[in-house]
């Protein structure tokens, strides 16, 4: 009996184990990008300093790995954005993540953001080693009425980092450089 209790007991530990280091990224979407009224959307980046502080070295440095989409799930832009312990990235649709996509401009009205939390200094999309997550909110413009636009604000979502996606999003981002020659890449906002 005591084996047997031992044995559950080191299987739910290993699961527990297994499922807190599970690897997650940050999720979100962007609509009517293209609206009429030029209203921009906005998103923030957190490091909580999870992996250091102001005062470590490298400053607890993040770096979050970024991956526009469009509604057609085909990615249009891709980059990195250093964030330091404590520090907020704030990053403009119009300006930093839709400015020059791959696919042409205008950037397409909706589609999806995915942020992986990178371990600095690798600070690299193409090949992002996944480490502690960043937090991260996203606004988005809506049309509740023809015509009439209100912004509205929520949380990014974490979702399961599979290898497969993994590997995917640093491949995908890769083509999207390549192919780019200069377009396809986001650039990093202001950093507080």
């Amino acid at each position: 009996m005591i084996v047997r209790t031992l044995v559950a007991l080191t299987i739910f530990v290993a699961a527990v184990t297994a499922l807190a280091s599970a690897q997650t990224y940050q999720l979100n979407y962007y609509s009517n990008r293209n609206n009429t009224a030029g209203a921009d959307q906005f998103v923030r980046i957190i490091n909580p300093g999870e992996v250091g502080t102001p005062l470590s070295p490298n400053h607890g440095a993040l770096c979050a790995d970024i991956y526009v989409f469009d509604a057609t799930q085909e990615m249009i832009e891709c980059c990195h954005c250093p964030i330091t312990a404590n520090g907020l990235e704030d990053l403009s649709l119009l300006h930093n993540l839709a400015q020059q996509p791959l696919t042409g401009f205008p950037a397409p009205s909706s589609g999806v953001i995915k942020i992986v939390s990178d371990a600095y200094p690798n600070c690299n999309e193409t090949a992002p080693t996944p480490t502690a997550d960043l937090l991260a909110w996203g606004t988005h413009v809506q049309q509740p009425i023809t015509g009439a636009f209100v912004t509205t604000e929520d949380v990014f979502l974490s979702a399961p980092l599979s290898s497969p996606e993994l590997a995917f999003l640093g491949q995908a981002c890769s083509f999207v450089q390549y192919l780019g020659s200069g377009k396809g890449v986001c650039t990093c906002g202001s950093t507080s």
